[in-house]
C-alpha cells in the first residue's frame, strides 16, 4: 500500500478479541494472508480502548475474564457503531445463539474452526457492513453464520479386490513362544507425581493456559478436552466475578458414576477424575500445598 496515493484503499481491518494468545495468533495467521489488517486485544475492556480508528469487523470470544464478548457486542450496539461482531465459543447451543442475537452480534462461530469455516462465515457480514458505510446496497443479505461445520462428504466406496486363488498351504506347527519380559513402568516424576498418592484420585490431566497437556496419569481424556476444561473454568470464574463470590475453587461435573473436578491451576487448568464426589476435598488440600 502506498500512503501517498489517494486512490489506494485502506486495508480492511479486523479486531480480534480473545484472552488466549494462541487463538489470537492463529486468527492472525488465517486473516493476514487474505489481505486483512489484524489488530488484537486480550480482553473486551482493552478492545473498547482500541476502537480508534474503527475496525471494519470484530471477532470476539464470548467467555473471557471480566467483560464477556456478549457485553462487548451490547456496548457497541448502544454506541450505534456500525461494526459487525462475530462471537466465538467452544460450545454453541440454542441459548448461546439467542443471547448472541439479542446482544446484536451477527453470529457465533464454534471453536476450534478451520480457515474454510471462518472466512465464508465472516466475509458476507463484513462486505455488507462496508457497503452500507459507503452508501452502496449490499449484493445480498448475508446468511447467518454456521456454528458447526457440515460433515465431510463421504468418499465413494471402492469395490474390494478379489483375491486370486492360492494353493493350500501345509499345516504349520507353531514353535514354543518364550514368555515376554514384563515391562517396567518408569516412576512418574511430573508436576502431578504426588497427586497419584491422594486417596480417591483415579487420574488427572494438567493443561497450560492454551489448553496444551503438561502432565497426566491414569485414565486418558480425549485430546480436545483441554478446550472444554478451559471453557468450563473460565465460565465459572467469570460468573464468580459478576457474583462477587471471590476466587473460583473448582467446578465439579458428574457423568453417571464418575466425577470430574476442574480447578484453576497456576495459569492453566487441572482436571481430576475422582472415585467419589467427596474426594474433591483431598484434591483441594493437595493443590493448596502445591501452590503455597
Amino acid at each position: 500500500m502506498n500512503p501517498s496515493d489517494p486512490h489506494t484503499p485502506a486495508p480492511t481491518t479486523i479486531l480480534v478479541v480473545d484472552d488466549s494468545v494462541s487463538v489470537r495468533k492463529a486468527l492472525e495467521r488465517i486473516l493476514a494472508p487474505q489481505g486483512y489488517a489484524v489488530r488484537m486485544a486480550d480482553s473486551a475492556e482493552n478492545a473498547l480502548l482500541a476502537l480508534e480508528p474503527l475496525p471494519d469487523m470484530i471477532l470476539a470470544d464470548i467467555l473471557m475474564p471480566g467483560m464477556s464478548g456478549l457485553e462487548l457486542a451490547r456496548i457497541l450496539g448502544d454506541r450505534q457503531l456500525n461494526i459487525p461482531v462475530m462471537l466465538m465459543s467452544g460450545i454453541v447451543d440454542d441459548v448461546t445463539q439467542r443471547d448472541a442475537h439479542a446482544a446484536g452480534a451477527c453470529g457465533v462461530l464454534r471453536k476450534p474452526f478451520t480457515p474454510t469455516e471462518l472466512l465464508p462465515a465472516i466475509e458476507p457480514h463484513l462486505q455488507a457492513a462496508l457497503a452500507q458505510r459507503q452508501g452502496a446496497p449490499a449484493a445480498s443479505e448475508p446468511a447467518p453464520a454456521v456454528s458447526q461445520p457440515a460433515p465431510d462428504e463421504p468418499l465413494p466406496s471402492q469395490p474390494a479386490p478379489v483375491p486370486a486363488p492360492q494353493a493350500a498351504a501345509a499345516p504349520v506347527v507353531p514353535a514354543p513362544v518364550a514368555a515376554a519380559p514384563v515391562p517396567v513402568t518408569p516412576a512418574h516424576s511430573g508436576p502431578l507425581a504426588s497427586l497419584r498418592a491422594v486417596p480417591g484420585v483415579l487420574g488427572a490431566v494438567l493443561y497450560d493456559a492454551d489448553g496444551e497437556r503438561q502432565d497426566e496419569f491414569g485414565e486418558a481424556l480425549p485430546e480436545s478436552f483441554g478446550m472444554y476444561a478451559r471453557f468450563l473454568v473460565t465460565a465459572a470464574a467469570t460468573a464468580s466475578f459478576h457474583l462477587n463470590r471471590g476466587d473460583l475453587s473448582g467446578v465439579q461435573v458428574t457423568y453417571g458414576q464418575q466425577t470430574l473436578l476442574l480447578t484453576p491451576y497456576r495459569d492453566g487448568q487441572l482436571v481430576t477424575l475422582l472415585a467419589a464426589a467427596s474426594d474433591a476435598a483431598a484434591v483441594h488440600g493437595w493443590q493448596g500445598t502445591q501452590l503455597n
